[in-house]
């Protein structure tokens, strides 16, 4: 579809991503033209600026977006469970920054762990979700389907169904789920076989605040009907946090998190970006001259 670098701005002290297309194929320029408008409507601390963004001579779609430096979530949660007021915290955090996608209409239908960069208060905000790639404007008049579903995606994302912005909540319902208990709450179930019948949150971990597991059970309700808006999950979120006897301060900021070691930029070219998600980038891109 497409090819990811690592870039050098040459007069600006930037660091950067640039995705280019590789080749003239319309829907995939489409989808990465979203992408950059979609970012470029998002204003929030938690969420990737584009830079610059055009078409090469040849037509081929590009743009570039910073370049965000730390540890993912799914890098947090191989260790261990999380204690619930860490959990608390970092799932409020990421609420907060879909609830602004969302009151402008936007759904990620790509949230993961591995998508979530863990920052600290360098860029005013403890997270960052870094990859877009496969957010929509919401539509409820164009079913959606998954590109490459993984445990995080939404039943009805899976089978082609009618979607809204529920399906954010219910991909950070597993998240949440897997920061408390340490595993995913599907007992090894594809994601083409998996049913609704799930243990509730609060019988897999029995140490976490029951206003908690309550709300992990409704964020995966299998119904999108019955699940929570993400403005109800992140008030909900603050609430418990509040009432946990650890303050309300101890963000995902202050996480100790094994950071890895800085790549200089490149002054004049760019690189293969070695991190780029499968689904935006071929198996063996190419780099034209």
């Amino acid at each position: 579809m497409g090819v990811v670098y690592q870039a050098h701005h040459l007069v600006l002290p930037r660091r950067a991503i640039l995705k280019v297309m590789h080749e003239d194929r319309r829907p995939a320029a489409i989808q990465l033209l979203r992408e950059a408008c979609i970012l470029e409507a998002l204003e929030h601390p938690g969420i990737i600026r584009v830079y610059e963004s055009g078409l090469l001579p040849d037509r081929r779609p590009w743009f570039a977006h910073e370049r965000i430096e730390g540890a993912t979530v799914s890098d947090l949660l191989m260790t261990a469970p999380l204690e619930a007021p860490t959990a608390t915290s970092l799932l409020r955090d990421i609420a907060d920054i879909l609830e602004h996608a969302h009151r402008r209409g936007v759904i990620h239908c790509g949230l993961r762990p591995d998508r979530i960069v863990v920052t600290g208060r360098a860029r005013g905000f403890p997270l960052c979700i870094a990859d877009w790639s496969l957010a929509r404007i919401h539509d409820t008049s164009a079913p959606l389907v998954a590109f490459g579903p993984t445990d995080f995606t939404a039943p009805e994302l899976v089978h082609g169904e009618a979607v809204d912005d529920t399906a954010d909540v219910f991909a950070l319902g597993v998240i949440a789920f897997q920061a408390l208990t340490g595993d995913l709450p599907f007992d090894g179930a594809t994601v083409s076989t998996r049913t609704p019948e799930l243990a509730p949150t609060h019988v897999c971990c029995p140490e976490a605040p029951l206003a908690l597991s309550a709300l992990v059970d409704q964020m995966l309700a299998w119904d999108r009907w019955e699940r929570p808006s993400i403005a109800e999950v992140r008030v909900e979120l603050t609430a418990i946090a509040e009432a946990l006897a650890e303050p309300i301060d101890k963000t995902t900021s202050e996480l100790r998190i094994r950071r890895p070691k800085w790549t200089p930029p490149f002054r004049f070219t760019a690189e293969p970006d070695p991190t780029a998600p499968d689904e935006s980038v071929d198996d063996k891109p190419t780099k034209s001259g």
